[in-house]
């Protein structure tokens, strides 16, 4: 092997580790990102969950309220 070719497979070598740490660096930052967003996602569903209980058990009590008004 010539030190022509030495040093072209050595400028390949470190391309494709360039390469390989580009791309893991990017898949890093998709990962992080998605699951980011599934975590907002996730608090936005559980405080709709909390406001939707909310508005039922004020309706379950207005309902009691009407209940024992028609009542007297």
């Amino acid at each position: 092997m010539t030190e022509e070719q030495r040093m072209q497979e050595g400028r390949r070598m470190f391309q494709i580790f360039a390469a390989r740490m580009f791309e893991q660096r990017v898949l890093t930052a998709y990962r992080e990102k998605v699951a980011r967003e599934r975590q907002e996602k996730l608090l936005e569903e559980l405080d709709e969950e909390k406001t939707f209980d909310a508005a039922r058990e004020a309706k379950k009590q207005r309902d009691a309220e009407k209940k024992k008004l028609k009542k007297q």
